[in-house]
């Protein structure tokens, strides 16, 4: 065994540095589309005031983050009670 680390350890180090950029890269993407949708929900509710642009921003808000109309008040509420500390 002792041999098999010696000879492979490069290998060893490139495998585990795989798995530590992958995990960082799975982050930074939940992370950026948390952000965005975040981004487009802060946009719709800035908007609902005026009855005419905030249905249109609703569309928007719902077709981007991919929710359905319906329910992308309950989303945006959830997005942001997550995002207070």
């Amino acid at each position: 065994m002792k041999k098999f680390i010696t000879k492979n350890l490069s290998t060893l180090v490139l495998i585990i540095t795989c798995y530590f950029l992958l995990s960082i890269s799975n982050s930074l993407k939940e992370t950026s589309k948390y952000n965005s949708d975040l981004r487009t929900c802060a946009k719709m509710k800035a908007f609902m005031n005026d009855k005419e642009s905030s249905e249109i921003f609703k569309q928007r808000a719902a077709a981007k983050v991919r929710v359905p109309v319906r329910i992308i008040g309950d989303y945006c509420k959830k997005l942001t009670q997550q995002n207070l500390f």
